[in-house]
């Protein structure tokens, strides 16, 4: 099990709320022409961000949001794909949310399966952008990039509370 303590931290819940907040304004004026926008976090911690970046961004935009959990099931040989509910995502912008991109193999999978519903664009929304991509994948809002080894591990733990702390291990 890994130890946290207040040594490894890199961002605590304040910290990440205001990297979130500034989040959802890049979004905002990156599709300030659109009438709606569709979030997919992956897994819990992509899906509580997800929802945080829409309810800072229902403060100061009208613009409609729907939010989707994205679940990827590892078969044994194949990832696949599957989402929390029903959406149309033609002509429509999307953004994909998770809290860490390390090589950008999950982002760019969930990328992939989405080009299937012929968007009008796909970005990408991550907490912590590590620099460690091995798949053409570009993260186009991020609350920090951090260089860091292959060695060390960086972790996003959500308490009861919702709220969030960064690691680094």
């Amino acid at each position: 099990m890994t130890k946290f303590n207040e040594k490894n931290i890199i961002l605590d819940n304040t910290d990440i709320e205001n990297k979130i907040q500034r989040i959802g304004l890049e979004i905002l004026e990156d599709n300030i022409d659109k009438s709606k926008i569709i979030f997919f976090g992956i897994s819990t911690n992509g899906e509580i961000i997800a929802k945080k970046i829409i309810d800072n961004f229902n403060k100061t935009s009208k613009i409609k949001t729907d939010i989707f959990k994205v679940i990827i099931i590892n078969d044994g040989s194949n990832n696949i794909i599957k989402y929390d509910g029903k959406f149309d995502a033609e002509s429509e912008s999307l953004i994909i949310v998770s809290d860490v991109s390390q090589s950008g193999k999950t982002i760019q999978l969930v990328t992939s399966d989405l080009m299937k519903h012929n968007p009008s664009k796909i970005k990408t929304a991550v907490i912590i952008n590590r620099d460690h991509s091995l798949f053409p994948i570009k993260i186009n809002f991020s609350g920090i990039n951090l260089s860091t080894s292959v060695n060390e591990h960086v972790d996003v733990v959500v308490n009861k509370q919702k709220e969030l702390t960064v690691y680094l291990n």
